[in-house]
């Protein structure tokens, strides 16, 4: 009798403790450990954690509204602020109309308006034009995510290994304050407030051969077309394809395992310039990751 006792206290204790780790608020890590922090001149202020799920591998942070806190999936091929309906409850918002759209991973119905009361990574905003999802041809996961409509001022470095993001309007050093030319990565970004035409590109070599990629933080794989997986391997109809070697800017991948996307020529369909990889969590989470949203420049270390 007393071992039953023993047990159920010890299974009740055991379930507080995981109900305390699921709802504790994330903490920064020892910055002191982090020299980057110093090295690339962020203030305190301007760093936040970043969290992860099972369903989302991509940084998520933390996203206020009248009050409310959820995590949302930082997203740089995204323009705006979108939200999963139901993300947020008894909040103040205004619809005003309907819209579709193509996204990088589906197409999608939204119901537009102003959101009241809304701040994150240090920002408050009285007033938001949002996209809330009404219908994905796909799952979306995340209950929502920030576009880089918020980050096109400021340079941004991501620290998957750390779980820590830094942004800054005005940070003491750009990347080109401490890098060469040789070492940054021009980026694409096209200001249309569509998202099917505001991807962030960048050019990689593959196997030694130049092609145009993007990045993204909601696939936990990176994606490679048939076209070019097919010139690469001789298996045909096959689900996943070996890169040997991937290189950015000075980084360099090997025997990087990539799923084939039969959709994905279809991201940017009338420019001639084919898209031909998606750069996934697997590689974005090995890597200190710097955007330069207002010289347009990249570098992963």
């Amino acid at each position: 009798m007393m071992m039953k006792t023993y047990l159920k206290i010890c299974l009740s204790l055991t379930g507080l403790m995981l109900l305390a780790a699921c709802t504790k608020e994330p903490a920064l890590p020892d910055l002191a450990l982090i020299p980057w922090i110093e090295s690339h001149g962020y203030q305190r202020f301007e760093l936040f954690p970043v969290i992860t799920t099972h369903n989302v591998s991509g940084p998520q942070v933390k996203v206020s509204v009248n009050n409310e806190s959820q995590y949302l999936l930082m997203d740089f091929n995204a323009i705006n602020l979108i939200l999963r309906e139901n993300t947020y409850k008894n909040v103040n918002f205004e619809p005003q109309r309907m819209s579709s759209r193509i996204t990088e991973t589906s197409e999608m119905l939204f119901e537009e308006g102003y959101l009241h009361d809304v701040s994150f990574l240090g920002k408050d905003y009285p007033i938001l034009y949002v996209s809330i999802i009404k219908h994905s041809s796909t799952p979306f996961m995340a209950k929502g995510v920030i576009g880089r409509y918020f980050l096109i001022d400021g340079q941004l470095t991501l620290d998957m290994r750390n779980k820590i993001l830094a942004f800054s309007t005005k940070p003491e050093y750009s990347l080109n304050d401490l890098f060469t030319d040789s070492l940054l990565i021009p980026i694409n970004l096209n200001g249309s407030s569509d998202d099917n035409h505001g991807l962030l590109k960048f050019f990689c070599y593959i196997n030694g051969a130049k092609h145009l990629a993007t990045l993204s933080t909601r696939n936990s794989m990176t994606r490679i077309s048939p076209e070019l997986a097919d010139t690469l391997s001789q298996k045909h109809n096959a689900l996943k394809v070996t890169v040997s070697s991937l290189k950015i800017g000075d980084k360099m991948f090997t025997n990087v395992n990539c799923e084939i996307d039969e959709e994905l020529l279809t991201l940017e369909p009338e420019n001639p310039e084919t898209i031909n990889l998606v750069i996934g969590m697997d590689l974005i989470s090995q890597c200190l990751l710097t955007i330069d949203f207002v010289n347009g420049r990249m570098l992963i270390e």
